[in-house]
């Protein structure tokens, strides 16, 4: 049943997979590939789901794949799905943590990347410790998993 005050709708409706949707299971993933990010919302919360690559974002900038948005709990959840290339992936969800931060400033942001297969060095490079400290300070946090994530809304 829809909520007349409703604000499920920070970005326009055209670049959305779904808004004010309350599904139970959301899984982002690149066309042909096996590495997938899910999010299990056992709560039931009014999700959003945007595509960013192409969609939010549209210039020839770093972006990332994804936008979740959760409503009721207020978290917003920037997800990158990749090969091997952690610092690549760090760069495209920091830019598009820029570009769109001021659109969903009362969220908190969370930053996914999922990839086939990481290289341990790089997660002292600077570009990823300054993403985590980013993050950090936007009430969320950095997470990295090799092929598949599931986030658990309980």
């Amino acid at each position: 049943m829809a909520d007349n005050n409703c604000k499920c709708t920070p970005f326009n409706a055209n670049f959305d997979d779904f808004q004010h949707d309350q599904r139970s299971r959301v899984t982002c993933s690149d066309k042909g590939s096996s590495t997938k990010y899910i999010y299990d919302n056992q709560s039931s919360d009014y999700l959003s789901k945007y595509r960013v690559d192409g969609g939010l974002i549209t210039d020839n900038g770093a972006k990332c794949d994804y936008l979740l948005l959760n409503f009721n709990k207020l978290k917003s959840f920037f997800i990158e799905i990749k090969g091997s290339d952690l610092i690549r992936a760090v760069e495209q969800i920091d830019r598009s943590i820029d570009v769109l931060k001021n659109s969903i400033s009362n969220f908190s942001v969370f930053a996914r990347i999922v990839l086939t297969r990481v290289n341990t060095t790089d997660l002292r490079d600077t570009k990823y410790l300054k993403l985590e400290k980013k993050v950090k300070s936007l009430n969320g946090d950095l997470q990295k998993q090799n092929r598949e994530m599931t986030e658990v809304n309980p």
